[in-house]
């Protein structure tokens, strides 16, 4: 990767080409680690609708070591937005302002795909949570004959 002279916001430092090529490293392992998530969070569901406890533990703790690392990594990247934004308030369209105009729009996509699954894994999650809801719910009237107001619909 070679860096242009592309427009840099004022005030804003310049994106140095190991920050590029660390952010694009990082992007790529997001995506990965978004398709694992998706694949636990299936897994989840589908433990849930068998009601088998024995594998709900292990799934949970995938879940929470999959979290940890895309948590690092966008606390990286909030790091990196914050530095760039020269006093602005940060944003993804701001760093990309940085990126050289022949490798824009490839990196455009990529983090279009990042957030796509994010916000497919934020609907499993949501779907996961609702019948773990409903689940605790019904469980608590047939053992108490009333609803424990400790879980609520998010």
């Amino acid at each position: 990767m070679t860096t242009s002279a592309a427009a840099t916001p004022a005030g804003a430092a310049r994106l140095p080409r190991p920050a590029m090529e660390r952010l694009l490293r990082d992007v790529q392992a997001d995506l990965a680690d978004y398709a694992e998530l998706r694949a636990l969070l299936d897994q989840q569901f589908a433990g849930a609708l068998r009601h088998d406890a024995q594998a709900m533990e292990p799934l949970a703790e995938a879940l929470v070591a999959v979290v940890d690392r895309l948590d690092a990594r966008r606390l990286f990247r909030d790091g990196l937005l914050a530095r760039l934004s020269g006093g602005a308030a940060p944003s993804v369209p701001a760093l990309l302002a940085q990126w050289p105009a022949a490798q824009r729009a490839a990196v455009q996509a990529l983090w279009d795909r990042l957030a796509q699954a994010v916000q497919d894994c934020k609907a499993l999650n949501l779907r996961n949570a609702r019948l773990l809801t409903e689940q605790h719910q019904l469980l608590t009237r047939v053992l108490h004959g009333k609803e424990d107001p400790l879980y609520a619909d998010a």
